[in-house]
């Protein structure tokens, strides 16, 4: 079950698995206090680097919510909006910004004297450090998901005219490569599951957008699908959603093909042909409820 809380304006969501991998992380050796000590330091620093995006987001009109979860935390925006370049780019920098900022409060607001010289005091001093200011700037290399990565992603599409997320994709995968064989010199294992996770991650993503740029042109024929559709003309949609469905790679082209597919074969009464492109769609997507009122009028006239 999720912990959710508000700060403010801002809604703020806690999955289990934050706390597991932070256990996880945190298990070095058999001081309960340690640990206990180390769990407050990743929640309240996580917590601070999500509160810098969200709080420039904020500024810029945005309405932020914040998840923390098994792989650190997200910001995202219940409403997404068109933003120019460099407020991107600014809110992607406020997150590790606010990591510095709170590593500079420790370090000469509170000052070392604060803490005790031993024990759990430099524990936490240390850590303090270490995950606002250490993970900061390890958060600011050029490789996708980290905000440094989204950094680079939009000078890149700035550049290119929104043409810049294979080259981003590319160099991280560069830089997480790196990443791997740096890590496995330094014996961080942890550091190198990571990075290898990176590698899939944007390998995936250079597929999605392939598929995306396969699948682009197909868009006027939706179009056109659609206004056939408007005007009860069956057998043009069935023409033109036909080619689509089969031979679109992405899965939200195929999936309002195989819609328009549906609806086309009701209008021509193929119920059973209906009720296959509806079984046919991909993984994730639910027919429409018109598309389903449709199907049951006709089945029971």
């Amino acid at each position: 079950m999720n912990l959710s809380f508000r700060l403010g304006k801002i809604p703020v969501r806690i999955a289990p698995s934050f706390f597991v991998m932070t256990v996880l992380l945190g298990m070095s050796g058999t001081d309960l206090r340690v640990l206990v000590a180390w769990i407050a330091i990743v929640f309240v620093s996580v917590l601070v680097h999500e509160l810098g995006h969200a709080t420039m987001g904020l500024a810029f009109g945005l309405e932020p919510k914040i998840d923390l979860h098994g792989m650190g935390g997200t910001t995202s925006w219940a409403v997404p909006r068109e933003l120019s370049t460099a407020r991107r780019i600014a809110i992607s920098l406020a997150g590790p910004g606010a990591g510095f900022a709170a590593a500079a409060l420790v370090r000469f607001g509170i000052g070392p004297a604060a803490f005790p010289p031993a024990g759990i005091g430099a524990f936490v001093y240390r850590q303090l450090l270490a995950v606002n200011f250490e993970w900061g700037i390890l958060n600011l290399l050029p490789m996708l998901p980290l905000d440094g990565g989204n950094v680079m992603a939009q000078g890149l599409n700035a550049l290119t005219g929104g043409r810049g997320e294979r080259a981003a994709r590319v160099v991280s995968i560069a830089v997480a490569g790196l990443a791997i064989v740096a890590a496995a010199l330094f014996q961080s294992w942890w550091g190198a599951l990571l990075a290898i996770s990176f590698v899939a991650t944007n390998w995936r993503g250079l597929k999605e957008l392939s598929a995306r740029e396969h699948d682009a042109p197909m868009q006027a024929a939706l179009k056109l699908a659609h206004d056939a559709l408007d005007a009860k003309d069956g057998a043009l949609v069935l023409e033109l959603a036909r080619p689509v469905a089969l031979g679109s790679r992405s899965a939200p082209v195929r999936a309002e093909a195989l819609h328009l597919l549906a609806f086309g074969f009701l209008l021509e009464s193929r119920v059973a042909d209906a009720d296959a492109a509806i079984a046919a769609l991909p993984k994730g997507y639910s027919p429409h409820p018109s598309l389903l009122e449709l199907r049951a009028s006709l089945a029971g006239s």
